[in-house]
């Protein structure tokens, strides 16, 4: 069975609540988990989030979830996506204390995918930067992720066919924009929200891709 360890992090507006899920074995990578906007209902316990975090454990790796500032137990106020960088940042520090020999999967879904991305300039240039990214249904009509035009590391993308965030046509087109674009996954069926039994299965495709 998975250990499940909840914490509380010091974060930069304050304390973040987050839980550590390890597999049985010592995890082989980790990752972090970001969760949808949390102004329409979005957080750590989102269906996708936990979908994520199962597949990471199922593929041998450590998922570190958390609640973004003013989000469930998490101290501070939303930020715009500003101070959530920061959040993210904090988590990742984390992870890397926890397993400084492991790479590191960052996971955002719709808004965690846009602070992901947004995170990663930084992170790059850091001691130990992410072996790659899995965006899930980044909100491409609302968001430019400008920064993966000058990404270094891998990013995949799973979404679905029937998001309207995140239609097929803007994913095509994405290659010419992202040079380390590589796995493309669509949902058959799926809409925003990814109500399908295909999603656990297409995130573990998509992390496969990423995985050293």
């Amino acid at each position: 069975m998975p250990r499940i360890t909840p914490l509380s992090l010091q974060g930069p507006a304050g304390a973040l609540q987050a839980e550590l899920i390890e597999p049985d074995a010592a995890p082989s990578f980790g990752a972090t988990v970001a969760h949808p906007h949390p102004l329409y209902g979005g957080d750590m316990d989102n269906h996708v989030v936990t979908t994520a975090a199962d597949a990471v454990v199922e593929l041998g790796g450590a998922a570190l979830r958390f609640n973004f500032r003013g989000t469930g137990g998490s101290e501070g106020r939303h930020d715009e996506g500003r101070g959530e960088i920061e959040d993210l940042g904090a988590c990742e520090q984390e992870l890397r204390r926890r397993f400084p020999r492991l790479p590191r999967i960052g996971v955002g879904y719709s808004f965690g995918a846009v602070v992901t991305m947004a995170r990663l300039p930084q992170a790059q240039a850091e001691a130990n930067p992410p072996a790659g990214l899995l965006l899930i249904a980044p909100p491409l009509t609302h968001y430019d992720f400008e920064a993966a035009a000058t990404a270094s590391v891998p990013v995949a993308v799973v979404y679905g066919q029937l998001d309207t965030f995140t239609t097929d046509a803007m994913v095509r087109r994405l290659p010419k924009r992202w040079p380390s674009l590589g796995a493309c996954l669509e949902v058959s069926g799926a809409g925003h929200d990814l109500s399908s039994p295909e999603l656990g299965p297409t995130i573990r495709m998509a992390l496969k891709s990423l995985l050293p």
